[in-house]
Formats: structure tokens, C-alpha cells, sequence
């Protein structure tokens, strides 16, 4: 009975996929909050903006009341920095004596929020003559009457934050970042996806934005079979702080994929996606096997012109249950050939010892 499950769930694609081959390898805060009634949305998300010392810079956030009533809002001004773990955004409040909390102003910091309807509301940073590099900003939109100051994580119970910016581009600003460390997080795969992790370091003054690509094939000069995004979504990275970008390599057969019901991603008791073998046979020309090269150009910008980072990193794939399978099957014909052979030999044999032990009698 457990033979007959195994070979159901699992051995039943992987003889398949054996047979073919004999036959023919800077997060931001989410925009939107649903706790307490509030349904909030923020546009846009997040915003950058560039001044000189002593000059002026506006912008304006939309926020828009997605529930049925009407929402009484406040605005709160509060600041955020980068997660030593993993380079989000982590909300904190002002303290006493930071000028830089001086600078802001609002067009109103408390209103009425109509359903169905963006409010818009003005910021303006006046930066002194002293001000220089880089101020990170956090506008948080909450219910009237609560306290958005007492955050957790980079979470605001009840409310949404729009993250701002600032560069104020002074002598001696210093753009650059270091890639600290480019890896495959395994040396061995047995199906894909590989997965990479590039880990950056801003080493200037100022906030940074690094894009880039890692070109993954057999050769280290050429022979590129894909080409991977770093940093899609366009995070940056603050002064002194780290972040690692996640890059996964999945154009391959077999492959896992995420699992998914009536177009809804499952997820497991800790909230991570459920991801399932996927024995696509249309897939079988893109079989991996052997030792591959991952080539990884990141560039940002420091201010003059782009600054490309190189990095190189190799890794294996072998699908070592199909090939097993495959031994097997192997294996097994050419036992049952041999069987065959030696009955039929062995039987020739026996005739003909009969036969001449006939005449002889």
C-alpha cells in the first residue's frame, strides 16, 4: 500500500519524465491598511526628491478612503531607517532636538476622509543652509486619535506611511556601494530553482538605487542560457546599511513552482509560499544538468555616471532521483535481456545435446 502511494504522488511522474528521456534538465510599506475600519490607500509610493541646502522642496501624497464611511484622519510626521537584517524599512519617531523634523510642513494635518475619494495633502521641506546628504522621512496617515508613534517593526496598526527621500546634494557627497557578498545558496540542486543572494552595502553619505543582472549559462565568457533582474522593484539602500536582493533561477524541468488555488498562492503555517514539483513534459528540452556559471553585473550611479559591480559565482544541478530512475529502467532491460538471451541459448544448447545423445543411442 505505501509502495502504491509513493509511486502515485511521486514515482509515478518521475518514471514518466524517465521514460521521456529515453525516448528522446529597499521593501517598502505596503500602500494599503485594514485594521480597526480603516481601508487606506497612498499614491504615489515611495518619493524621492532633490534640493540644495538653503532651497525649498514640495511634493504631494494622495491618500484615498477605500472603506464605505467616512474616516477622520491625522497626519504624522516621523522618520525611518533600514533593517539591520534584511534592509526594510523600520518606522521611528523624532527625537527631541533633531531639526531636521523642523524643516516639514503640511497643507493640513487633520481631515475628513469622504469614501471612494483621494485627499491630497502638500509637504514642503525647507532645508537650511547646513543641511547635507541624505533625510529619510516617513508621513504616516492614521485615525484620528491614535498613536502612530509606537510602531511595530515597520507596521503602523490602523494606518499607512509614505516613505520620502530627501537628497540634499551638498560638496561632499559621496555615492557608492560595495557588493559584499554574491553566493548561490547551494552548491548542489537537484531541480531548480537556483537561488542567489547579492549582498550590497552603501559605503556613501547618501541613498543609493543599485540595478543590475546576473547572466547564468555554461561558460564564463559566453554561452548565456538566461538572464536574471536584480532589484525589480527599485529599492534603496541607506547610508551604512546592507541589503540583500533574492534572485531565483527557475527556467528549467523539473522545476518547483508556487502552488496555487483558484489563482490564490497557498501558504504554509508560518506564511511562506507552498511550492510543488511541476513535471511539465512541453518543458523537457530545457532540462539542467551539470555545472553552471552565474555572472553578476550591478550598477548605481554616483552622481557622475554608472559604476558597475562584477561578481561571478558557479553551482551544480543534477537531478539524481530521475537519473536513478533511469539506471534502473536501464538496469532492469538489459537484466531481463540477458535472462532472455540465456533461456534461449541455454535451450538451443539442451536441444542439441539431446539430440546428439539420440543418435548416439
Amino acid at each position: 500500500m505505501r509502495v502504491t502511494s509513493w509511486f502515485r504522488q511521486k514515482g509515478g511522474p518521475v518514471f514518466l519524465a524517465a521514460f521521456g528521456v529515453l525516448a528522446c534538465c529597499l521593501t517598502v510599506l505596503p500602500g494599503q491598511a485594514r485594521a480597526a475600519g480603516v481601508n487606506l490607500t497612498l499614491s504615489p509610493l515611495p518619493v524621492n526628491l532633490v534640493t540644495s541646502p538653503g532651497s525649498s522642496v514640495s511634493t504631494s501624497l494622495k491618500v484615498q478612503n477605500s472603506g464605505s464611511e467616512a474616516v477622520k484622519l491625522q497626519v504624522t510626521l516621523m522618520k525611518f531607517k533600514a533593517d539591520s537584517t534584511n534592509g526594510q524599512a523600520t518606522l521611528v519617531p523624532f527625537k527631541d532636538g533633531e531639526e531636521e523634523k523642523n524643516w516639514v510642513t503640511f497643507s493640513k494635518t487633520n481631515f475628513t476622509a469622504q469614501p471612494g475619494v483621494f485627499n491630497t495633502v502638500d509637504m514642503t521641506i525647507n532645508a537650511p543652509a547646513t543641511a547635507a546628504f541624505g533625510y529619510y522621512y516617513a508621513v504616516v496617515f492614521s485615525q484620528q486619535g491614535t498613536d502612530p508613534t509606537k510602531p511595530q517593526s515597520n507596521k503602523v496598526n490602523g494606518a499607512v506611511a509614505s516613505l520620502i527621500l530627501l537628497d540634499v546634494q551638498a560638496p561632499g557627497e559621496k555615492r557608492e556601494a560595495q557588493v559584499t557578498s554574491f553566493t548561490a545558496t547551494k552548491k548542489l540542486y537537484q531541480y531548480l530553482p537556483a537561488s542567489f543572494d547579492v549582498t550590497v552595502k552603501n559605503t556613501g553619505n547618501v541613498h543609493v538605487k543599485p540595478s543590475g543582472n546576473i547572466f547564468v549559462g555554461r561558460g564564463v565568457n559566453g554561452n548565456f542560457i538566461d538572464t536574471l533582474t536584480i532589484n525589480p522593484g527599485g529599492g534603496n539602500i541607506l547610508p551604512g546599511s546592507s541589503r540583500t536582493f533574492n534572485v531565483e533561477w527557475d527556467n528549467g524541468f523539473p522545476a518547483y513552482t508556487v502552488k496555487k488555488q483558484n489563482g490564490q498562492i497557498v501558504t504554509d503555517n508560518v506564511g511562506k509560499p507552498v511550492k510543488t514539483l511541476n513535471w511539465n513534459l512541453s518543458n523537457l528540452n530545457h532540462l539542467r544538468f551539470g555545472k553552471y556559471n552565474a555572472s553578476l553585473t550591478l550598477v548605481y550611479n554616483d552622481g557622475k555616471r554608472d559604476v558597475p559591480v562584477n561578481g561571478q559565482v558557479s553551482f551544480w544541478v543534477i537531478p539524481w532521483l530521475p537519473i536513478l530512475i533511469i539506471l534502473v529502467l536501464v538496469l532492469l532491460a538489459l537484466a531481463g535481456l540477458w535472462s532472455m538471451l540465456r533461456h534461449t541459448f541455454g535451450t538451443d544448447k539442451r536441444e542439441t545435446a539431446r539430440k546428439r545423445y539420440s543418435r548416439r543411442s
